[in-house]
């Protein structure tokens, strides 16, 4: 009795393990950090004066130092098949999220003349990557009057926003995938390794 309970214990380990590992997403997202800069800017830029406003920023100085990262997004299909991702053909960075709340993507263009969305192919074994630049929340740098920021998230993670089926996308047209994005309850997130950004 014990031996035929055991044995089906291991069989529906197994197949649990299996299960596991059939589910699991075949693809890595690694950040590296290219380049940190700062760059000086006049309180009196639009977007500057904005921040300053809606979060009563304490700036005693005519300008501010801001903190930028030139980033880059490995995405690599580790995978024995190619696969597939949606992704923006400008604003790339709508298809991530960041784990905290001091780092941001900045796009030094501005805006976008034509932005679609694009089903991007990545081979068996081999990867894509995309260049980027995120900044630093000015609030730790020039906090309200009074105010102590605890504790925060030390490494910075971007997360891949699947969309679609890897293997067999179905999105026939930009609406399907425009509904998707809005339902976060479909999302799927891959997140990568962590690098700290929470400097001095």
């Amino acid at each position: 009795m014990k031996s035929t309970f055991t044995l089906l214990l291991l069989v529906a380990l197994t197949l649990n393990l299996g299960c596991i590992q059939t589910n699991t997403v075949p693809i890595k997202i690694k950040l590296n950090l290219e380049k940190e800069y700062t760059k000086s800017i006049s309180k009196n830029d639009f977007w500057v004066k904005n921040q300053i406003e809606e979060q009563s920023l304490d700036v005693k100085t005519d300008s501010i130092i801001e903190h930028y990262y030139d980033i880059t997004i490995d995405i690599e299909n580790v995978g024995e098949k190619d696969l597939y991702i949606w992704m923006m053909s400008c604003s790339w960075y709508n298809n991530f999220k960041i784990n905290n709340n001091y780092i941001y993507f900045y796009n030094p263009k501005g805006g976008c003349d034509s932005n679609i969305p694009e089903l991007k192919k990545i081979e068996s074994k081999s990867k894509i990557t995309i260049h980027g630049t995120v900044r630093k929340s000015l609030k730790f740098d020039y906090p309200a009057k009074n105010t102590v920021y605890g504790e925060q998230v030390k490494l910075t993670k971007v997360g891949l926003i699947i969309t679609d089926d890897i293997y067999k996308y179905k999105y026939k047209d930009f609406s399907e995938y425009n509904l998707f994005m809005e339902d976060k309850s479909k999302q799927n997130l891959i997140w990568s390794n962590g690098i700290n950004l929470l400097t001095d």
